[in-house]
Parts: structure tokens; sequence; C-alpha cells
């Protein structure tokens, strides 16, 4: 399997565009610099702390699993704006994702060599590497779409 893309990418190019640097970020987050370099190093990081990183650049922050051939799905995407409205779980795309495409937990556990205890645990604590969601898109045929959006004012 060759890594074409970096998964934080997202957060990078997010702080390109707010011109805040790794160590402005850090700080925010309230952290030490070391510890946000640890997780770009590795190319990876609980989802929580993704979307906490996108809430102190003023984003929120969650993603999408889609076929390779449709870069815009509108089922998708109303989807996601439902989860994003009705405030459900942190893991609600990944849910979706598994409905959509008949992809069960026994399955992914399998397929990803964990216990399917580990996978359910997932879902129960509602938080998940990053590395694993690329891990069940690359799995299934799909693509791995970062939804970033910038927080109104005052919500």
């Amino acid at each position: 399997m060759e890594k074409t893309e970096k998964r934080l990418q997202f957060i990078e190019s997010l702080l390109a565009v707010k011109g805040v640097s790794k160590r402005e970020l850090a700080r925010r987050m309230g952290m030490s610099p070391q510890n946000l370099f640890i997780y770009f190093q590795r190319d990876d990081m609980r989802l929580s702390v993704a979307q906490a990183a996108a809430a102190e650049l003023g984003c929120d922050l969650t993603f999408a699993l889609e076929r390779e051939e449709a870069s815009t799905s509108p089922l998708v995407l109303d989807i996601e704006s439902l989860v994003g409205q009705n405030g459900l779980t942190r893991l609600a795309f990944l849910r979706v994702a598994f409905s959509m495409y008949g992809i069960s937990r026994k399955d992914v556990a399998e397929k990803l060599g964990l216990n399917y205890t580990g996978v359910n645990r997932w879902f129960r604590v509602d938080d998940i590497a990053i590395n694993y969601i690329f891990k069940i898109a690359d799995c299934y045929g799909l693509k791995v779409r970062p939804i970033i959006k910038t927080k109104q004012a005052g919500a």
C-alpha cells in the first residue's frame, strides 16, 4: 500500500489557510509543541484531538467516506448536514458509511486484523484513530473526505 498523501494533510492545510503555526496551535490547545509535533510525525491522532484542533482554528470537522467514482454524493452531503444539525455522535459519519455500503463491524475487524471488541469500543467511546478511518476506506474502496466548516460567530 503506497501512501500518496499524509493523513493529517487536512489539518496542515487548515493551519496554512488560517496562518497559524503548529507551535501556536499547541499553545491554543494547552499542550506542549512536542506532543503536537509527535502527532504530525506519526501522521495520526484521535478524531477527538483533530476536532479540538479544528475548533481552536474556528472550524468544525467531520468526515465522509464515499465511493471513489462519486466525488460529491448528495446523499452523503445531506446525511452529514443532518448529523451536524442534530448533534449526533462524533462517529455518526462512520455509522452512516457502514449502513450505506453494507459494512459490518465484524467484517471491519477481520479485514483490519483487529478484535471485534476493539471495533465496538470505537463506537462506545465515540472516538477513533484517524489512521483507522483511512484503513477502512482502503479496505472498501472508499475515499476519505474531511469536511471542514467555519464556525458561525457566536455558535
